[in-house]
């Protein structure tokens, strides 16, 4: 069985900083890891074919994340099935053609939200062609149950998403006054987390491209604002005394995924954390036992949970280590890895 992944980014530099144990491999969702599992993966993209200039050109003007793919679209007939969880330019193509082969999965992050209501033309398609996928994968519970919901027949399957805890583990380092939050992407509430920590005696660093954050206002003085190197990340990490996982419902959608990712890496370090309470969140955090949860919104709420873990080590210590054995039990890369491949086999027969 071969198995095609499709990616919403360039992954030709990253992959070589992985062969060479310089980065992680938890955005390649289990596709390195798969033929311990019986199962071949492969990945496309059109920097592989085309000269770097047009590929880049192409991609920055022409077509977006979800149509960037279609270039390639002749090479997907020698896979089984497509994982992706963008490419819908393409899904859209083989679903009006009526092409059966490779059969689509689809890696779900918010797909309930891009559908909403199903009132404007572009739910509309989505929904139509959600409900013409082979099957999907989720990493929230709460987004699975939604999903069933709307497709009950359609093989759906929540797999706790997959973290490198050997790269993402405890260090042997000393502690320092400092709390971390990490996140590119936007479901990030920064604006609560600022109006949290203001004035609280303790730095704050954030791990995210400066320019994302302009939306949030004005930034504290206790904040500081830097991209990490993944190893560098892993680190600060280590060091933190605390992880705090701000979240926004985008578009009033409360099965959105975002977040998981550092939460993961955050749980793998055995870091305490306190996020903000999704059903995302809920899917691996057991409140007070391996982690803190408060509720959206509520920036009162978040800065008493951070200032209550900030007094008390003991407490934070044992957060942590709880976090770190729930992620060795459940989050690990090859058990993401493990689940995908018999999801696979279950799609193709």
């Amino acid at each position: 069985m071969k198995i095609l992944y499709l990616f919403n980014r360039v992954k030709k530099d990253e992959i070589g900083r992985v062969k060479k144990g310089e980065d992680h491999d938890d955005h390649f969702f289990g596709m390195l890891r798969l033929s311990t599992y019986g199962v071949e993966a492969d990945y496309l993209e059109m920097e592989q074919y085309l000269p770097q200039f047009l590929a880049t050109f192409l991609r920055k003007y022409i077509l977006n994340i979800h149509f960037a793919h279609l270039p390639l679209f002749p090479l997907f007939f020698k896979y089984d099935m497509v994982f992706t969880s963008t490419a819908f330019g393409s899904f859209f193509l083989k679903t009006i053609l009526g092409i059966k082969k490779p059969k689509w999965i689809l890696f779900d992050y918010n797909l309930t939200g891009l559908i909403g209501k199903q009132r404007t033309l572009r739910e509309k398609i989505l929904y139509y062609l959600v409900s013409h996928a082979d099957g999907i994968v989720t990493i929230s519970e709460g987004e699975e149950r939604a999903l069933r919901t709307l497709f009950h027949d359609k093989k759906i399957a929540f797999i706790h998403l997959g973290t490198d805890v050997d790269f993402f583990k405890p260090k042997e380092v000393e502690e320092e006054n400092f709390i971390l939050s990490v996140g590119r992407d936007p479901g990030r509430d920064f604006k609560i987390l600022f109006e949290s920590v203001k004035d609280l005696d303790i730095e704050v660093k954030i791990t995210a491209r400066p320019h994302q954050l302009k939306q949030w206002g004005a930034i504290p003085s206790n904040v500081t604002v830097r991209d990490f190197s993944p190893r560098e990340i892993a680190l600060q990490y280590a060091r933190a005394k605390l992880v705090v996982l701000p979240l926004g419902i985008r578009g009033g959608q409360e099965n959105d995924t975002m977040g998981c990712s550092t939460l993961v890496e955050a749980m793998a370090m055995g870091k305490p954390i306190v996020a903000t309470r999704t059903s995302a969140m809920e899917s691996y955090i057991e409140e007070g036992i391996n982690g803190v949860l408060v509720p959206g919104g509520d920036s009162k709420a978040l800065r008493t949970a951070i200032k209550k873990l900030l007094r008390n080590k003991d407490e934070r210590i044992k957060l942590g280590e709880r976090a770190r054995a729930y992620a060795v039990e459940h989050c690990s890369a090859d058990m993401f890895a493990s689940a995908l491949a018999d999801f696979f086999k279950h799609i193709k027969k």
